[in-house]
This record gives structure tokens, C-alpha cells and sequence, in this order.
């Protein structure tokens, strides 16, 4: 009963923390007190006629190269959650940036507004690339099941959070914004440090493995169609701003409470979460798109429902990759984010150019038959292919780890435990001792080390696993057999 109460208080306040985040990212990007800060600074960033944000284009791209060094970096040193420095260093330049971006242009001087302008887009893009990838190893390494609970919990939480903010006077809801990154790394760092120091054998080991080019191929398709999608449906009626933006959020909401019927209740692979439910909406989206306001609105929180959606299962899959290959989940979890922004920011840049050359509805409804052509081209050959051939298609999220523990023995159980509770060397071959019921005497003489050396290790095998005797410590196992 302790151990499962543990696991639940992991899983509130890591959906808290989480939850921060997300609603950080709904409040600055789709939310219209922040991206109209830059909107008379919008030529000195992209073209005169460019109807993308530059807070969006100019926080993505660096964005993208922050992922990319955090992925250099994760084949190398990983987990990154023992660089103890990345998460102060992610909150305090997405905090700082946030406030660049909304306050501090109207408290200096007007010739130096731009420049500060550009330097909190810049700021954001490259501290919420680091809390992002943090995120994603932390839960990718607590397995699919554990990350889509997570994941679901803290959508909602966090619409509830942006919900309470959209309704503070503008100064207090900038402030209070920037302030979520803190809160959100605050409690990252808290549940980080409430874990053991990994031992050395397990740290900085360096990733061999080819890149995952399916799960990049698939995540750039999905990222740049979204990329596609805000370009083109930036031009909206300013009466019809807020509007989006409140649909935006409950398609999100929407998406989330599906994926988890979907995935939980009905049990789908990741095949049918991806041809039954994620791209047909992504299509539908797209069908809006030559249709006037508010269709096209309504257009936008569909294709936003399944791209939502389709985000879940990519992060799933990231859980599972890097469980059935033992690879490092930042890293796994850092080419999948690094193709997805990638794609948004072709995306979006592809969208913002081809306006100029998009003459009437025509011209819109040729260009959205041609993204629906090619979204089922993708999930004919790319995805059905790919996914058999790198054997996740068929994986259903919520069964996974049980599925990996039908056939586990005691030894794999006492592996995984010891590596998630961060137990040295010579205590994992006292634990495993413990684990099949053999006494001090035995393992004295199995180890040949003395008793009080036993007596030590035995005490903080008991502490690191939050047991108080060799019974407790068996259950442990077992149930660890039985749940994966």
C-alpha cells in the first residue's frame, strides 16, 4: 500500500509540473496578450507582409538548435537529469525570455524595444527546448503506461491553469506566465532529487544505436503539416483571434481525454490510435481550409484535435523505443521533439510564402486536397511499413509493460528495480540475494564480505526501496514481475 501511495504522489506532482509547462506554452504562443507584443515589430523580424508571429518563427528556430545540442549532448551524458544544472538553466531563460517578450518592451525605450524583443524569443525558444526534454526523458523512463497518465492529467491541469490566467489583468498574467517555467522546473528538480544518484556503471553511457528514422520520419510528416496548418490559418479576423484560441485549447483538452479512452479503455495499438482516430482528423482540418470564418476557425480545432492526439502517441512510442532498445529516453525522446519542430518551422515557413502565390479559394481548396492526397499517401506507405518493420504498430500503450513482464524473470525485475532506485554495484547483489529469500549468513558467504558490510548494504537497499524487511523487499519483486 505504500509503494502504490509513492507512485501516485510521483505521478500528482510530475502531471503538476508537467502541467506548468503546457499551460506556459498556451499562454505565450496562443494566447493574444503575448504574440501582439511583437505585432508592430512584425517588420523587423520577417517580411512586411508575413502574417506569422515572430515570437512563434524566431522562439521556434532556436528552439530547434537547443534540442539539437541537447541531443548531442544526451549521446554522451545521459541521464541528463544528472547535469543538475539544466534545470535552473531552462527555467531562468524561459522565465527571463517570457518577460523580454511581453513587459519589459514597454518599459525601455523605444529604440530598444526591438532588441529586447528578439532576445526574449530567443530566450524562450532555447530554455523551454531544455524543460521540454527533460520532461520527456523523466517520463519516458517511468514507461508508457505511467507517461499517458501523466501526460492526459497534466492537459487538463493545465487548461484549468490557463483558464485562471486568461482572466488576471494582462500585467499580473505576463508575470504570472513567466513565472510557470519556475514552477514547473521547481518541481522536476524536487521529484530529481527525492532520487539516489544513479550508480557509475549506468551513467554517461554512450548511444551506439543508429538514429530512429521511422520515428523521425513520422514526427517530421506530423510536424510539418502543423507547421503547414498555423501558416495558413494565420490570416484570421481579429474578432475571431480569441475565439480560436479558446477552441484551440479545448481541442487539446478534447484530444487528451480521447487518447486516453482510446488507449486505456478500448485498448488500441498504435496502428489504430494513428489510422482510426489521428489522421483522419488531420485531414478533416484540412478540409476547412479554403472555407471562410468561422469554418475555417472550427477547421483549425480539428486539425488541432488530431494533431494533439497524434503528439500522445509519438511520446508513448518514445517510452516504449527506449525501453525495448535500452537506450537512453533523452535521447530517444530529443530526435523525436528535434524532427517535430523541424517540421513546424518548415511548415510554417512553407505556409507563410505560398500566401503571396494563393489567389482566391481555388487556389486554397487545390492546396488543401494536396495536403489530404498527401497525408494518405504517408499512411499507406510510410506508416504501415515503418511500423511493422520496427515492430510498434502493434503495441498498445497501456499493455506494454505488461506485456514485457510475461515473460520476465527475477533477475530482470531486480535489474529494473535497482536501476530506477539507483542501488551501487554491491548493493544489486545483495538485493537479488534478498530477492530469493537467502539470509545474511548466505550472502556473507556468497559475497565473501563481512556481516556488518551485509548489515550496511541491507540498510540502504531498504531505504533506496522505501521497505523495512526482506518480506516487504520480496512483494516488491514480485509485484514488479507482475506489473512490468
Amino acid at each position: 500500500m505504500e509503494i502504490h501511495e509513492r507512485r501516485r504522489r510521483w505521478l500528482t506532482l510530475d502531471a503538476l509540473g508537467f502541467a506548468a509547462h503546457w499551460a506556459w506554452i498556451w499562454c505565450v504562443f496562443w494566447s493574444n496578450r503575448f504574440y501582439d507584443e511583437g505585432a508592430a515589430l512584425e517588420s523587423l523580424v520577417l517580411s512586411p507582409v508575413s502574417m506569422l508571429e515572430p515570437l512563434w518563427v524566431l522562439s521556434l528556430f532556436s528552439n530547434v538548435v537547443a534540442i539539437a545540442a541537447l541531443l548531442l549532448v544526451a549521446r554522451v551524458r545521459n541521464p541528463l537529469s544528472e547535469l543538475r544544472s539544466l534545470p535552473v538553466e531552462g527555467a531562468a531563460l524561459t522565465a527571463l525570455g517570457t518577460l523580454c517578450a511581453s513587459l519589459v518592451p514597454d518599459l525601455v525605450r523605444p529604440e530598444a524595444a526591438s532588441t529586447v524583443y528578439l532576445m526574449g524569443a530567443v530566450l524562450t525558444g532555447v530554455g523551454s527546448a531544455t524543460v521540454v526534454v527533460l520532461w520527456g526523458e523523466r517520463l519516458a523512463e517511468c514507461g508508457p503506461r505511467y507517461l499517458v497518465r501523466c501526460f492526459v492529467a497534466a492537459i487538463f491541469l493545465g487548461a484549468a491553469a490557463y483558464g485562471l490566467l486568461a482572466v488576471l489583468p494582462p500585467m499580473a498574467s505576463q508575470v504570472a506566465v513567466a513565472a510557470l517555467p519556475v514552477v514547473s522546473m521547481g518541481i522536476y528538480l524536487d521529484q530529481t532529487r527525492r532520487r539516489p544518484r544513479l550508480p557509475q556503471q549506468y551513467l554517461n553511457v554512450r548511444v551506439r544505436a543508429r538514429i530512429p528514422v521511422p520515428l523521425v520520419l513520422v514526427a517530421l510528416f506530423f510536424g510539418f503539416s502543423f507547421g503547414l496548418m498555423k501558416g495558413l490559418m494565420a490570416p484570421v479576423g481579429p474578432s475571431w483571434i480569441a475565439v480560436r484560441d479558446a477552441l484551440n485549447i479545448v481541442a487539446i483538452v478534447a484530444a487528451a481525454g480521447a487518447f486516453y479512452v482510446t488507449s486505456v479503455v478500448y485498448r488500441m495499438d498504435f496502428d489504430h490510435l494513428t489510422y482510426q482516430v489521428a489522421l483522419p482528423l488531420v485531414a478533416a482540418g484540412f478540409l476547412f481550409l479554403p472555407l471562410r470564418e468561422p469554418l475555417s476557425v472550427v477547421g483549425t480545432a480539428v486539425y488541432q484535435f488530431g494533431y494533439q492526439y497524434f503528439y500522445l502517441v509519438l511520446w508513448a512510442i518514445w517510452a516504449v523505443l527506449a525501453a525495448r532498445e535500452n537506450l537512453p529516453a533523452a535521447w530517444v525522446c530529443a530526435w523525436g521533439l528535434l524532427a517535430i519542430q523541424i517540421g513546424q518551422l518548415a511548415g510554417s515557413l512553407a505556409a507563410d510564402l505560398g500566401l503571396g502565390f494563393l489567389v482566391g479559394d481555388g487556389a486554397l481548396a487545390m492546396l488543401s486536397a494536396a495536403v489530404i492526397f498527401a497525408t494518405l499517401i504517408v499512411s499507406l506507405f510510410v506508416f504501415s511499413g515503418r511500423s511493422a518493420s520496427t515492430g510498434w504498430g502493434s503495441v498498445r500503450p497501456m499493455e506494454e509493460e505488461a506485456r514485457a513482464a510475461e515473460g520476465r524473470t527475477l533477475e530482470d525485475a531486480c535489474d529494473a528495480l535497482s536501476r530506477r532506485n539507483r542501488l551501487t554495484v554491491r548493493e544489486t547483489d545483495v538485493f537479488c540475494l534478498l530477492a530469493r529469500g537467502r539470509n545474511r549468513a548466505f550472502i556473507c558467504k556468497e559475497l565473501v564480505i563481512g556481516d556488518e558490510t551485509v548489515k550496511s548494504h541491507v540498510k540502504a537497499i531498504y531505504r533506496k526501496l522505501n521497505v523495512h524487511s526482506q518480506q516487504e523487499l520480496i512483494n516488491l519483486v514480485e509485484e514488479e514481475r507482475a506489473e512490468g
